[in-house]
């Protein structure tokens, strides 16, 4: 009966770690669910639009969508030339990581353009030959001190970090930084608006409340219906077709990818190696052999210190009945009855002295147990092979 209840759990306890590993990766799935959900949208790209720290522009995009203006995020200049066109706003918040192909391709949209921060080029060719950047900014509020309907809307802004210097008699200068410079540049160039706004963290959640900063950021931004925000990742190029070559993925080495792929695939090994189902139990040699008559006497102790009086009595019965059992020709399985029985006849005793002699009641103290000890070697003594 042992062997067949042993041949019942081998299978079950083999699918305990394909079963444990399946667990595991619920629960591993469950937990990069509950992240992603617990983020929901947002991110920390700087002037992005679904950033809510500070340095983001969530704020900013939430009261133009109120306002009805569609915002479409775009990280590439081929998807920025590919989305904007006439009748939009492209809204490029770093000029200075673009090069001249892809400022080219940003002219070539058609679409009213707001450009920010030109400080770190040296000038906006081949965008536009109309303006400079110019590094001096200012740490105190200023004025509009211009008829842009924009600037005097906003009447003053917090701040500029650097500035605009107008190259073309058509250019109007806002927000006086310098002589000649000013943190706002708007002109009209091919049937288009263009403005240069110095300082684009104007628009960042920081800044967009101070001074008249959200009132000159929403109507630079909302004048269309829909708004392309272009936020340009380094590694963005323009290839000779005009079709975007890359992102921050085009800065990884190809060696990088190559173990980025065999870690994969050595995971996914690891996974397969450790779920595998077990196959049959190996037996291997005890280290040491302890004799079978240490075991009993080692149990017998255990016995007798716990008073476990049953426990002893049962032991001394089964092995008594198993040897006599095995001398008359007692198959194992037989019923105790017939057991009982055969000793009876072997012996000559009484079938019920027998029967309370090897399934009795169990002693209750060390006197009975030693007596019961005596009667069952004495009745083995009497067993005789039939």
């Amino acid at each position: 009966m042992s062997a067949d209840v042993a041949a019942q759990e081998t299978p079950a306890r083999s699918r305990r770690p394909v079963l444990f590993l399946v667990v595991a990766g619920l629960f591993a799935v469950a937990a990069v669910v509950a992240v992603v959900v617990g983020r929901g949208s947002t991110s920390a790209v700087p002037l992005a639009p679904d950033n809510p720290q500070p340095g983001g522009a969530q704020a900013t995009a939430t009261i133009l969508r109120d306002q009805g203006v569609r915002i479409r995020t775009v990280s590439t200049t081929d998807d920025a030339v590919r989305v904007a066109g006439p009748g939009t706003t492209l809204l490029v918040t770093t000029t200075g990581r673009l090069d001249d192909a892809q400022l080219a391709a940003v002219r070539d949209t058609g679409a009213d353009l707001v450009l920010g921060q030109p400080t770190f080029l040296p000038d906006l060719e081949p965008l536009t030959d109309r303006v400079e950047p110019s590094p001096v900014g200012s740490d105190v509020p200023v004025a509009a001190a211009c008829q842009d309907p924009d600037a005097t809307a906003a009447g003053r802004l917090s701040r500029s970090v650097g500035g605009v210097v107008a190259l073309g008699d058509d250019v109007e200068l806002c927000f006086p930084t310098a002589e000649g410079a000013g943190a706002l540049a708007t002109w009209e160039q091919d049937g288009r608006d263009v403005a240069v706004l110095a300082d684009t963290a104007l628009m960042s959640n920081e800044h967009l409340a101070d001074a008249g900063n959200a009132a000159l950021v929403l109507r630079l931004l909302g004048g269309n219906d829909e708004l392309v925000w272009y936020l340009p990742t380094i590694g963005d190029t323009v290839g000779e077709d005009g079709a975007g070559t890359g992102g921050t993925s085009a800065l990884v080495p190809p060696t990088v990818r190559v173990l980025g792929v065999q870690l994969l695939v050595l995971t996914a090994v690891v996974v397969l190696w450790g779920g595998r189902r077990l196959g049959r139990v190996v037996t291997e040699p005890m280290p040491v052999v302890v004799r079978s008559a240490e075991t009993t006497l080692g149990r017998g102790r255990l016995y007798r210190r716990a008073h476990d009086h049953a426990h002893a009595a049962a032991g001394l019965r089964a092995g008594c009945a198993t040897r006599v059992a095995a001398r008359l020709g007692v198959p194992s399985s037989a019923r105790a009855e017939a057991l009982v029985a055969a000793v009876a006849r072997a012996t000559g005793r009484e079938e019920a002295a027998v029967g309370a002699l090897l399934y009795g009641p169990p002693p209750t103290s060390d006197a009975e147990l030693v007596r019961l000890t005596s009667e069952l070697d004495t009745l083995e003594s009497e067993v005789h092979p039939s």
